[in-house]
């Protein structure tokens, strides 16, 4: 990694000699400024003092040493550490040491911890479905893709449906895209599966969503498992009230065509036709 104070100072007082682009790994650059001191100081000896050419190479080192020192660091490394980033990157990603943000990077130790305490089994193969699918998920959601990120994470489930890592990921991304009822869902099932970092999900940046919403208190009271709902009970069809002496005779007519559709369909017998009718003439 190159470090921009280092490159200014060296293009402040070497710069002449193009040091400080050698640093840089620009060599050809490094090269022809190099050339062009001793140019210039040939020239100026050539003129006897004169015309000192030897100040051009100079003032180029200076500019250089100032573009450098008010150059934001972005800029400097998007400039000149871009590859060295680039394959840092790379290496922490294919080491699963995702940042803080990664939805999956809680569970990388963990992961790591037990593939650690296992001994590799006979013919296990080191790139499994899972994996790999797992980590184009990690991928797309950090390109903000949660879509294509479900979508991964749900192949990662058919080589392991009890991956607590891939259905905590899951729930990250219904989160993201505010789908409350399987981001939810998708938790449970994580803690099912054996997760065990519960404190992430009271401060994940991708939970935040679900903590918002009014269910989320009872989620967490049933042991973060969704709470079951009663169903609606339905009115029994027999139940009809006498007639109400406000009803008109069209609405006391269909409520008796009803019953005898009903009797037609053999959903009651004659003898309940019988008893409703008479209830509805009262």
């Amino acid at each position: 990694m190159k470090n921009k104070i280092v490159a200014a100072f060296l293009a402040l007082f070497v710069g002449i000699f193009g040091v400080h682009r050698f640093y840089l790994q620009r060599w050809w650059q490094g090269v022809l400024q190099m050339c062009l001191f001793f140019v210039g100081l040939g020239m100026t000896i050539a003129s006897d003092g004169n015309a000192p050419f030897v100040i051009a190479p100079a003032v180029l080192a200076f500019v250089d040493a100032l573009l450098f020192f008010v150059m934001p660091q972005e800029d400097f490394d998007e400039k000149y550490n871009k590859n060295r980033l680039q394959d840092y990157q790379s290496q922490r990603y294919y080491e699963g040491d995702e940042s803080e943000e990664d939805p999956s990077a809680l569970m990388e130790r963990q992961e790591r911890s037990n593939r650690a305490s296992q001994p590799n089994k006979p013919g296990k193969k080191e790139n499994k479905k899972e994996d790999i699918f797992k980590r184009i998920g990690i991928e797309q959601f950090r390109s903000m893709n949660f879509e294509g990120a479900i979508e991964s994470f749900m192949s990662a489930l058919e080589d392991n449906l009890t991956s607590p890592s891939v259905h905590f990921n899951l729930a990250c991304c219904y989160s993201m895209i505010e789908n409350a009822d399987k981001a939810f869902q998708s938790l449970e099932k994580a803690i099912e599966s054996g997760f065990t970092d519960i404190s992430k999900i009271h401060s994940h940046q991708a939970l935040s969503f679900i903590r918002k919403q009014p269910e989320f208190e009872a989620f967490v009271a049933n042991g973060y498992h969704v709470v079951k709902q009663l169903p609606v009970p339905q009115p029994n069809i027999l139940d009809t009230t006498p007639l109400n002496l406000n009803e008109s005779p069209i609405d006391v007519l269909d409520e008796v065509l009803h019953l005898g559709d009903l009797r037609e369909k053999g959903l009651i017998t004659e003898e309940e036709f019988v008893l409703q009718k008479k209830k509805l003439l009262g």
